[in-house]
């Protein structure tokens, strides 16, 4: 929607703007929400963009006394303080959602095994903003990439994954290798076939994204399995409101406790945003404690959970695929559920190496790439 299309009227009462447009699209605008988005050369730092002033030494009752809408998107505007600056009408509309942000990240989609994920992306392909930026709106909309013909040197997973965020160090290193081990710490060290789970929900904050990638792989068996949280919740709550519900309300205690570390975090099964989207997913079988209860509320939260396991391993919403040397699979450990099929660990080597990045690189890479940056890998400040 254009500015052209929306009228302006004061408020004298209430000291803000009333914005209105066809549709019956009316906003009351808040004189300091107003100041708080003034944009004049005196309001934010042109290098760094922070705010030149403290918003909380602001009249309490501050009003718009005028506006002057001469010049396109800009409107010029003067408070009951004398403060006189101007705001962009464009902006204030993508912010009431009037208008497209280009900055707002896609919406996730649920999906299930019908989903046409075969095809990938090459590591080269990623060097054209472009396809790095399509690349990146698979992954916010699906929750998962899978990219090939990476290089496959030991160790070299801390330069590609570096491309799209800062690598974690946790206490399983920076970088940890999924081998079959004698003695496993953990049973992603064997090769027994691991059912779906989400990553370090014991961790606070828990890793957002994790990154898998194959240095060598000539085994039979080890695929991977990925499912779609978001749809197993959907289902849960088609079948059962109430029993989706109480994996919404009852807080679980997640607890690692290992030789070198004991840690613990808290939280529901599932969880959502300000705009009620499933945004989390906390589902270990071998790591979670529910609170005692009382009978009603742990019935519906056993039942809901034993369906959601059951479901994250059913075929109608588990997809599978094997890894191959230069092979990196980049999923959201708050959306998506991983496991793997079996396979026979004498008969060969499988080796894969992971770590974990937190969602706000590919945020912030995504919404540079929506302003027509050239960058091509997450930017660091010098």
């Amino acid at each position: 929607m254009s500015e052209a299309h929306v009228s302006i009227e004061l408020d004298v009462d209430a000291g803000g703007l009333i914005l209105s447009a066809t549709g019956d699209k009316n906003q009351f605008l808040h004189p300091l929400w107003l100041r708080e988005r003034t944009e004049g050369p005196g309001d934010f730092d042109p290098n760094n963009n922070q705010r030149l002033y403290d918003h909380s030494l602001f009249p309490a009752d501050l009003k718009v006394t005028g506006f002057d809408r001469s010049n396109g998107a800009e409107l010029n505007l003067e408070f009951s303080d004398g403060f006189k600056s101007v705001i962009n009408l464009n902006k204030i509309e993508q912010e009431i959602g009037w208008q497209e942000n280009p900055e707002e990240l896609p919406i996730p989609k649920s999906w299930t095994t019908s989903l046409d994920f075969s095809s990938g992306v090459t590591w080269e392909d990623l060097d054209d903003p472009d396809k790095l930026k399509a690349m990146l709106k698979d992954f916010l909309t699906y929750g998962f990439c899978i990219m090939q013909d990476t290089v496959t040197k030991k160790d070299s997973l801390l330069e590609l994954a570096g491309r799209f965020g800062y690598v974690r160090d946790t206490h399983w290193g920076k970088v940890f290798n999924v081998k079959k081990k004698p003695q496993a710490s953990d049973s992603a060290y064997t090769d027994a076939a691991l059912p779906s789970h989400t990553d370090n929900p014991y961790r606070e904050p828990i890793p957002g994204i994790q990154f898998l990638h194959c240095l060598q792989n000539n085994v039979p068996g080890g695929f991977s399995t990925l499912v779609d949280g978001i749809a197993i919740t959907e289902r849960l709550r088609e079948e059962s409101p109430e029993q989706a519900q109480a994996l919404e309300d009852v807080n679980v205690r997640f607890r690692y406790d290992g030789p070198a570390a004991i840690l613990e975090n808290h939280g529901p099964i599932v969880g959502r945003d300000h705009r009620g989207i499933v945004r989390i997913i906390r589902l270990s079988t071998k790591l979670d404690f529910v609170p005692a209860l009382d009978k009603r509320t742990l019935d519906l939260f056993y039942a809901g959970r034993r369906r959601l396991i059951e479901l994250s391993n059913d075929a109608e919403f588990q997809i599978s695929f094997p890894f191959r040397p230069g092979t990196l699979l980049m999923m959201d450990n708050y959306r998506l559920l991983h496991g793997r099929t079996a396979f026979d660990g004498d008969k060969g080597e499988r080796w894969l190496q992971g770590c974990y990045t937190d969602h706000d690189g590919v945020g912030s890479l995504y919404k540079l790439l929506a302003n027509g940056s050239q960058a091509v890998s997450v930017m660091r400040e010098t």
